[in-house]
């Protein structure tokens, strides 16, 4: 056979040429062949791409190439483009935008950094010096609304939503984020003759407003959701419809975009740096603010849009890793509590009225969005750990950590004894205007000093003096409130008990009263703190249920009071209970105090029910106070996460327990037992007794027997109502308690896995609430000081004093905006230096000094 001889043919510029679908790049290559022609065919036999547009792209590669200063492929592009400067046509008007938008992306994509940089300085003052392209480029970017006449924002055009700035956001790559942030002029300043113009102002920028309606609405500008006038006035009911669909995919590549820790601090440099802090209102951008904001968000959108919740979960981790780095990069921990008292977006969570009541913002914030890592970091904890133990008021510190058992225990005795003389020490504090806010005292206690002839007092006044501010420190509130659940627990088991009860006769005892009056005042607590997070729906676990529990009590209580009333009025006996006589009730003797003599479904019956469920309840909460305890607090932890798999498993249960249980019941009502003796018929009558048997089995091994014996007649939907019992039994032992189990061991694993970070979480959703809590005061003793604030707010309302305070909270914003620009540099430096590099800038130092020690030896 002859040889054949394969050989690769050389590709050359003509063929290729033709290919280019941009006219501007042809012309620019025919019109300077002698410069284009040698490299790029050096480029095109060079590179091995799937690109069907090889001539594109290699002109793109020269330009973007070109280390001369003189940039002289981007003035041939400009001589080019000043030939149609008399009238664009529309494929050289597409040609030029897709021209400029390849060449920013290509710069992008090949890590160009500083040839983005000379790209955009071209396009922002030689080409746009052009004034029909200028025209141009305000035309790709807004467009006017002829209904408002206003310049509305573009976003297809060339600087909205430009794919090259995503691009590099997505590289996190800040030098190349901050050139396009950078790239900015007032189309006014070139196009004076045009006076609609004089506002717009051309820069890249992103479109985020799908999730977040703040930024696009100035009115919700610092509120993330809307207020309804109507509250049954909601979309699905009301038949509002969206004209068009939205592409979440596309929205999601933006808001990806702006939440990588590159744009967030390059758009915290490009802000900040035009802004004067001295003003009235300044409003800085702050990035630790926005990863947050980007948290909430994802956490939120993982909920609503569970498809794309795995989308969301990498926004949401990279939010948690800027944030706890920006963390890391505090020297000391005076840097770490000041990134704690200051949040920009605080207003997305809470209300006005409680952002001022917060003692660490931020805190409650990473409690609310259950950023474990932030919470449970170092400086957090020990920051928390010293207020904790601080007094708000003096300064001092109790030495619990120092501290034995012994001394410990005696010191929570002491507080169980004298806790009646805090308290009234605390009602002459509450009438003087209480221990007053923690922000105030800060500035207070930094300018004031400790007076030396306060060690020297006698042991009166010192005895005197920490009773009247013993509830100034966290830590006795915790423990006053602690003890307050403990006496409620001691009342509500008299309560149960009834020892002082006097035989058929309704006469309410003390512990009753206390009772109530005690739930009373621990709703009014969980309520306030409800409030507090319901503005960002971010709601506890501890804090519904507490809800519940209470609510519980105090219906029962009510719907047994109701109980009576209305069976006394049906009778003619003299009233034994004060309450009722006041209503002009009676009730006879052998009916007063003895509940079954009212029928099973009666209201009395109702309350003393609820009251049980309430009851256990009440009980279960200790294992709250159970997770401030560094032993008992995970075990605390994986009942209540096991508890959720547990609810999971009942639904599934709860569905094949309906599903057989009718079954079974349609079959058995169909089987004749009448003429078999009373041992052999079936219990199966109702589905009553159906679902009872089938329940019970879960925990009871399976009884047959009820389904009959074999003397029964027509048999066969009695076998077939057992063989679904059967089923039933395989269903629920051999597939949802191995099911149940397998959850439970996942969930068990997952908080072993990381029990520290998890409890440390738990602990300081506890301490935050004792920190600078709304009530100093312990149930039921809180109710008490909601009354003196209520009428507080009522002679507030009456006077308007001037606010002062808005001066220190100007210095503390731009101290903490200097740090932020501070912890800025230190974290650009570390992620040069960080492992996820291939190169760090101490690999580049050691090759560059090798490199100047074998010039030296060479030149030896």
């Amino acid at each position: 056979l002859p040889k054949v001889e394969v050989m690769s043919k050389k590709i050359t510029l003509g063929d290729e040429l033709k290919k280019s679908r941009n006219q501007i790049i042809r012309n620019v290559i025919k019109n300077n062949e002698q410069f284009f022609k040698p490299k790029i065919e050096v480029l095109l036999n060079k590179n091995h791409t799937f690109s069907n547009n090889l001539v594109d792209e290699s002109f793109l590669n020269i330009v973007i190439e070109d280390e001369n200063d003189d940039n002289y492929p981007l003035k041939l592009i400009k001589i080019e483009v000043e030939k149609y400067v008399s009238g664009f046509d529309p494929k050289i008007n597409e040609a030029l935008r897709k021209l400029l938008l390849d060449l920013l992306l290509q710069c992008v994509e090949n890590e160009k950094s500083a040839a983005l940089k000379k790209v955009l300085t071209w396009l922002q003052y030689e080409l746009t010096s052009l004034r029909p392209v200028c025209l141009l480029l305000q035309e790709w970017d807004f467009r006017k609304d002829h209904k408002t006449g206003e310049q509305c924002p573009r976003w297809d055009g060339l600087t909205g939503n430009c794919p090259a700035m995503i691009r590099a956001c997505e590289k996190n790559d800040f030098q190349m984020v901050s050139h396009f942030l950078c790239f900015g002029f007032k189309y006014s300043d070139l196009t004076s003759s045009r006076s609609d113009l004089s506002q717009l102002r051309a820069s890249f920028r992103i479109d985020d407003s799908v999730f977040k309606p703040c930024v696009k609405n100035t009115e919700l500008q610092y509120k993330n959701r809307y207020k309804l006038k109507n509250f049954f006035q909601f979309p699905l009911s009301t038949g509002n419809c969206l004209e068009e669909s939205k592409d979440l995919l596309y929205h999601y590549k933006s808001f990806h975009a702006v939440s990588k820790p590159a744009y967030l601090i390059a758009q915290s440099k490009h802000v900040n740096r035009k802004l004067n802090l001295s003003e009235n209102n300044p409003t800085p951008y702050d990035p630790i603010s926005e990863a947050f904001h980007n948290l909430h968000i994802s956490r939120v959108q993982s909920s609503r849009n569970v498809e794309y919740k795995n989308k969301f979960k990498v926004v949401k981790k990279e939010s948690e890793e800027f944030i706890v780095k920006m963390l890391n990069c505090c020297e000391n921990s005076e840097e770490a509590r000041l990134i704690l008292l200051h949040d920009s977006k605080l207003d997305h969570y809470f209300s006005n009225s409680l952002i001022r009541d917060m003692v660490y913002p931020r805190l409650e914030i990473a409690v609310a969005e259950n950023h474990e890592e932030f919470v449970g970091h170092d400086y957090c904890q020990q920051i928390l750990r010293d207020h904790w133990l601080t007094s708000d008021v003096t300064g001092n510190k109790v030495q619990w950590q120092t501290s034995n058992v012994y001394d410990k225990i005696l010191y929570c005795l002491s507080c169980v004894l004298l806790m009646p003389l805090h308290i009234m020490a605390y009602h002459f504090t509450m009438l003087c205007g209480g221990y007053g806010k923690y922000k105030q005292r800060m500035v207070e206690n930094s300018t004031c000093k400790e007076n030396p002839e306060e060690n020297n007092a006698n042991c009166l006044s010192s005895f005197t003096k920490q009773t009247w501010l013993h509830l100034s420190y966290p830590i006795n509130r915790f423990i006053a409130h602690t003890i307050s659940h403990v006496f409620f627990l001691i009342f509500l088991i008299l309560v149960s008990e009834n020892p002082e009860d006097e035989p058929k006769k309704l006469d309410p005892d003390w512990y009753d009263i206390a009772a109530v009056v005690m739930a009373m005042g621990f709703f009014v607590s969980e309520m306030g703190e409800f409030i507090k997070r319901y503005k960002g729906k971010n709601f506890s676990f501890w804090n519904i249920f507490d809800i519940a529990c209470y609510l519980i009590l105090l219906v029962s209580n009510l719907t047994k009071t109701i109980g009576y009333w209305m069976e006394c009025t049906m009778t003619d006996a003299e009233p034994d209970f004060w309450i009722l006589g006041i209503f002009g009730c009676k009730l006879p003797p052998m009916k007063l105090d003895v509940t079954h003599k009212y029928g099973n479904y009666s209201v009395v019956v109702i309350g003393y029910s609820l009251f049980g469920v309430g009851l256990t309840l009440t009980f279960s909460k200790l294992l709250y106070f159970c997770q401030i305890s560094h032993k008992i607090g995970p075990i605390a932890i994986s009942i209540k996460r096991v508890c959720k798999d547990i609810i999971l498993v009942a639904i599934s249960f709860l569905i094949f327990l309906i599903a057989f249980g009718l079954g079974i019941f349609y079959l058995m009502k169909n089987v004749n037992d009448e003429d078999v003796e009373e041992e052999c018929k079936h219990q199966l009558h109702d589905t009553t007794e159906v679902f009872k048997t089938l329940f019970w089995n879960l925990f009871d091994p399976a009884s047959i027997e009820d389904f009959g014996c074999r003397k029964i007649k027509g048999s066969a939907p009695r076998y077939l109502a057992m063989f679904l019992f059967a089923m039933f039994l395989i269903f629920n032992f051999l597939i949802l308690m191995n099911a149940l189990i397998a959850l439970m061991n996942s969930t068990l694993n997952a908080v072993n896995m990381n029990k520290v970070q998890q409890w440390k979480f738990e602990r300081t959703s506890i301490w935050l609430r004792y920190l600078d809590s709304g009530f100093v005061l312990s149930c039921p003793f809180n109710l008490i000081e909601v009354v003196v604030k209520m009428v507080k707010a009522i002679f507030r309302k009456c006077r308007s004093p001037e606010d002062t305070s808005h001066l220190a909270e100007k210095s503390e914003t731009k101290r903490y905006m200097q740090l932020v620009e501070e912890l800025s540099k230190r974290y650009l430096l570390r992620e040069e230096d960080s492992d996820t590099n291939d190169i760090t800038r101490e690999d580049i130092e050691n090759h560059k000094h090798e490199i100047i020690n074998f010039q030296k030896r060479v030149l030896t």
